[in-house]
């Protein structure tokens, strides 16, 4: 059997309007369960940073942990702003491929500790006393997260290169 090529199965314009309706609403599931599943890791994260920064965070309520998720992203696009003149600047220069590596992870890492002092700052119901010391605790989570993520495939793709 041949394999199909990119431009041998339907087009949009081809399928009748129920099954339009049908992908469309595929789609939009699709999406929803996505933003539900991303929500849900976030409220984990800020639940965990609010559970060890007990001593330094005083909420209001629990509307006050929805609010800390919801402007994640808002925050961490407005944080974010200020990454890519820097990682520009940091591939113009000479520097050798591990520094570079290194430059930015730095950003990034600053670029998260920017983002979770502006959702503690602009979140309603949420005081903090030392504002950069559950900052830094997000920051180093989600550093310890990426590792973790980077370890599971590397490991993944050694495994499936053994196999082979």
């Amino acid at each position: 059997m041949e394999p199909q090529r990119p431009g041998d199965g339907p087009t949009w314009a081809s399928l009748s309007t129920p099954e339009k309706v049908s992908a469309a609403l595929g789609m939009a599931g699709l999406g929803l369960g996505i933003l539900a599943a991303m929500s849900m890791v976030m409220l984990a994260g800020v639940l965990v940073v609010a559970f060890l920064s007990s001593d330094l965070i005083e909420v209001e309520g629990a509307g006050s942990l929805v609010w800390a998720v919801v402007l994640c992203l808002p925050c961490g696009l407005l944080a974010g702003v200020c990454a890519p003149p820097v990682r520009l600047g940091l591939r113009l220069t000479a520097i050798s491929d591990r520094g570079r590596r290194g430059a930015d992870m730095a950003t990034s890492a600053a670029t998260t500790f920017l983002g979770a002092l502006l959702v503690e700052s602009f979140t309603p119901g949420l005081h903090v006393e030392h504002p950069w010391l559950p900052a830094l605790l997000a920051t180093l989570l989600i550093a310890l997260a990426n590792l973790v993520i980077n370890y599971a495939e590397r490991h993944r793709s050694h495994r499936n290169s053994d196999v082979s």
